[in-house]
């Protein structure tokens, strides 16, 4: 187990008109990092749940995107937990869909769940699970297509992205970052 790793952060919008877009591949990722573990979420002192796991603390921020920093700011100021304990998951449309990108920092890349928590708490020094969302095609409007549901002819694609991406989040708890990075920054799940 990483000694550092202390909560994993899934990123995504709430309700259920965002529940299965591309936006919530983040939310969907920890959610099944909970299943897998048999965690149940439970309401937070702030606008998030979690979930407590013999490794690490699974938060789920219950505002929208754009506001995700309020809810890792209170954990870390709560708990007194340092940037680079911290570890969001979040969807990328730089990325191609069937990539996992894991860095330890850096920017937010445009993503504005990602640039909300560096702003809240300060600085980009912690670690990010990017999961690829880029089709071959040119997109026109970004955020309409972030939004969007992601297509049932995807949906077994997709499940397979997330079970390789939980994989990623345990091995970093088990062997941190860098067996992790080694392992999963040059795999493509393939349709």
């Amino acid at each position: 187990m990483s000694d550092s790793l202390r909560l994993i952060v899934g990123l995504g919008n709430p309700g259920t008109r965002y529940q299965n877009t591309w936006h919530n591949l983040g939310w969907m990722t920890v959610q099944a990092l909970a299943q897998r573990r048999n965690a149940i979420f439970k309401p937070g002192k702030s606008s998030f749940i979690y979930a407590e796991t013999d490794y690490t603390t699974l938060m789920l921020p219950t505002g929208y995107m754009n506001r995700s920093g309020e809810a890792v700011g209170w954990w870390l100021r709560y708990y007194k937990v340092e940037p680079a304990q911290i570890l969001t998951v979040l969807d990328d449309h730089d990325l191609l869909l069937g990539r996992l990108r894991l860095r330890l920092e850096g920017s937010s890349g445009g993503h504005r769940g990602l640039d909300d928590i560096i702003r809240v708490i300060g600085t980009d020094q912690f670690p990010r699970l990017r999961l690829g969302i880029a089709g071959d095609k040119a997109v026109e409007d970004l955020a309409d297509y972030v939004l969007s549901p992601i297509p049932k002819s995807m949906a077994e694609r997709v499940q397979r992205i997330i079970a390789a991406a939980v994989d990623a989040l345990e091995l970093v708890e088990k062997s941190g970052p860098a067996a992790a990075m080694n392992t999963f920054n040059r795999m493509v799940i393939d349709e």
